[in-house]
């Protein structure tokens, strides 16, 4: 029997971690570079990462091939964030895991590199990744992704994100209020907002599967208002789901419109931002 959350996979979509061409992966670090402390800096598609220090793999920028330079060197990661991060993650909560790792493995893989400097993208991307491989029904690769999360990050322990992981494939036959506790038990002061914003959304789709649509409402709106760092992609996702149950209540349609004006503009460039656009004028 199928989870709620696990939604079939496509043996043309078994994608690896690794199984992507150097030009894919060199498209998806393009623009980034790594900044030093001393203010110089250099492609991030220029440097690797051997045993403790960043080496440069060739010529580039007055930095001489082998060139090596601790980590604590590194001060940064510049340039704008990879759009195929919010192209991923607006993808899971459409319920397109297959789709979003063909956006999200990419980048895991060409900023790794980077997975302990402050300012990474990596590390969205990877949790990103996670909770797409449980949907996707890998959860191997899943833990050993959230293992280089919990490694690159200075928090011990499992990494908060496989736990969310795990409770969004928990199978049917555990009962609803477990699951349900599950994902909310995962909603704390302790955990990033990212998680606590992925929690509340998917606790809240929980909760609408069963018609406890105000509850559902609640954990909906919290996303943006209580976990507003969780980032404008979930918040989006929330309000589009938001505004489904809302136009259904007596004078709130205008409040649903609002809520949908917010969410495409919000995920504007995304499968989601097209599908809130596609409500909104539906709506109107």
């Amino acid at each position: 029997m199928k989870n709620p959350y696990s939604f079939g996979r496509s043996a043309a979509l078994a994608l690896s971690l690794f199984a992507f061409s150097a030009p894919v992966l060199h498209a998806q670090a393009e623009g980034s570079r790594l900044v030093l402390l001393n203010g110089r800096s250099l492609p991030l598609a220029n440097v690797s990462f051997e045993g403790g220090k960043f080496v440069v793999k060739t010529a580039s920028d007055s930095f001489a091939p082998g060139n090596s330079f601790p980590l604590a060197a590194a001060s940064h990661v510049s340039g704008e964030k990879p759009a195929a991060i919010n192209r991923g993650t607006a993808l899971i909560l459409l319920e397109e895991p297959a789709k979003a790792l063909e956006q999200l493995e990419p980048v895991v893989t060409s900023h790794r590199v980077t997975s302990q400097v402050p300012g990474n993208y990596w590390l969205e991307a990877a949790r990103s990744a996670v909770i797409a491989y449980y949907l996707y029904n890998e959860p191997g690769k899943a833990e050993a992704l959230g293992k280089e999360i919990a490694d690159a990050t200075t928090d011990p322990g499992v990494e908060p994100v496989v736990k969310l992981g795990q409770a969004l494939s928990l199978p049917l036959t555990v009962k609803f209020d477990d699951r349900l506790k599950a994902l909310t038990g995962l909603i704390s002061d302790n955990n990033p907002e990212e998680i606590n914003a992925f929690a509340s959304y998917f606790a809240a789709k929980l909760l609408k599967k069963v018609d406890r649509n105000d509850e559902a409402l609640e954990h909906y709106l919290s996303v943006g208002c209580l976990y507003p760092a969780g980032g404008l992609i979930l918040t989006s996702a929330a309000e589009m789901n938001a505004a489904d149950l809302v136009k259904l209540k007596p004078d709130r349609r205008e409040e649903a419109l609002s809520l949908l004006t917010s969410a495409a503009r919000g995920s504007k460039g995304t499968a989601l931002g097209a599908a809130a656009t596609k409500a909104l004028d539906g709506l109107k």
